[in-house]
């Protein structure tokens, strides 16, 4: 293990950033919902929104598997946030 000089380990902790404490589970809802809403509203726009439905379509996923839902009810949710529903409703 390699030593570091006391002026270097000064630095390093006044530098040091407490990282962001997590998020609570309202927050997490909050935010899913909120992409949910987006969602619908990007299925709805006529411009070329691929890539944004994608992403967005990604961050509902992630934040619903933060939130313990099962995939199947994050499929019905974004199934019933979008202009039409390919797959009907579960």
């Amino acid at each position: 293990m390699s030593e570091m000089p006391a002026n270097n380990l000064a630095e390093v902790v006044k530098e040091y950033k407490k990282p962001p404490k997590m998020r609570s589970v309202q927050e997490i809802t909050a935010k899913y919902n909120q992409a949910l809403e987006y969602y619908k509203e990007l299925c709805f726009k006529p411009q070329e929104t691929n890539q944004l439905k994608l992403s967005t379509y990604a961050e509902i996923k992630a934040l619903g598997w933060v939130l313990g839902k099962p995939e199947r009810v994050i499929i019905k949710d974004i199934a019933e946030h979008s202009a039409s529903m390919p797959f009907g409703i579960f």
